[in-house]
């Protein structure tokens, strides 16, 4: 081989060589490329993640407080146990925010804060069984005592009945009452008269019956005369009567010392002066402000 074809055959080599250099070259780009692509496409998944975790953290956060809270205000109890649960929400945002701030690895930071979300969701469904056990004995106890309530209203009102018997059966009656009138002769004698303008004095005798359930003591009987013309004869001593709130003016009272027994009384109206009216009286007669006896008179 001359000179010539050797400087052409190694003209050739050399660039077969500078053509291999470059195609490995141009490979090993390419290599690096695709794992750098690689490299920024998971980095950017990790990312991508990391986010979703974060945001669901943060909701189920806001999402927990709020579901737990509306049950506020229901009963004391639960109350309680409310505080007690957001005191719990409260450490657990604190440590995701210390994972926040303080975990680099963004693979591990979502890893833990996907944990995170699981003990907050179990935290909140524990809370959620109690409030509804807690609601179940409270309309327990709310029946029970609406039935107590039930019961003691009965009782009172049982208690009431026999109050008001008992007050009525106390009440005194009068019997036998007998109306007269009596005109006042020039001796002072009082004989009967039924002229209205002879008429001095009206007199109204009854007995008061006997009543073992009556309270024993001083009574006060009130006699109210009404003349036809409706008003009331007033008496030297005449007192009033007070019935379903009305003041009554009385013509006469009298003042007994009751020992549940029978008593025989007499109660009058009585005047010098004879300008009585002719007509129909109304006679009553009270004792501790119940009526026990009405009836007409009548003067001619």
């Amino acid at each position: 081989m001359d000179k010539q074809e050797e400087e052409k055959s190694n003209n050739r080599n050399g660039l077969i060589l500078l053509l291999l250099l470059l195609l490995g070259s141009i490979g090993f780009n390419v290599y690096q490329y695709k794992n750098h692509t690689t490299t920024i496409i998971n980095h950017g998944n990790e990312i991508d993640s990391l986010t979703n975790v974060r945001i669901e953290v943060e909701r189920e956060l806001v999402s927990t407080t709020m579901e737990l809270d509306k049950y506020r205000g229901i009963a004391g109890n639960l109350d309680s146990l409310l505080t007690d649960a957001n005191g719990k929400i409260y450490n657990q945002e604190q440590r995701i925010r210390n994972l926040l701030k303080n975990e680099k690895d963004a693979s591990k930071l979502s890893s833990k804060l996907k944990d995170e979300l699981s003990k907050l969701k179990a935290l909140r469904d524990e809370y959620l069984e109690k409030i509804d056990a807690l609601m179940i004995e409270n309309g327990t106890l709310k029946a029970q005592n609406q039935e107590l309530t039930n019961a003691v209203t009965g009782l009172n009102e049982d208690k009431n009945n026999l109050q008001k018997t008992v007050d009525i059966a106390s009440i005194l009656k009068a019997e036998y009452v007998k109306v007269a009138s009596f005109k006042k002769k020039n001796s002072g004698k009082l004989v009967e008269s039924t002229l209205a303008k002879r008429t001095n004095k009206i007199e109204a005798c009854l007995t008061i019956m006997d009543n073992k359930v009556a309270p024993k003591g001083d009574k006060i009987v009130y006699l109210r005369i009404i003349t036809p013309s409706g008003k009331p004869l007033a008496g030297i001593n005449k007192g009033s009567v007070t019935v379903n709130g009305e003041t009554l003016e009385c013509t006469s009272n009298i003042k007994i010392d009751y020992q549940n027994d029978k008593q025989n009384i007499c109660l009058a109206y009585e005047g010098e002066e004879r300008n009585l009216e002719s007509g129909t009286y109304t006679i009553e007669l009270y004792i501790d402000n119940n009526l026990v006896h009405a009836s007409n008179y009548v003067l001619k």
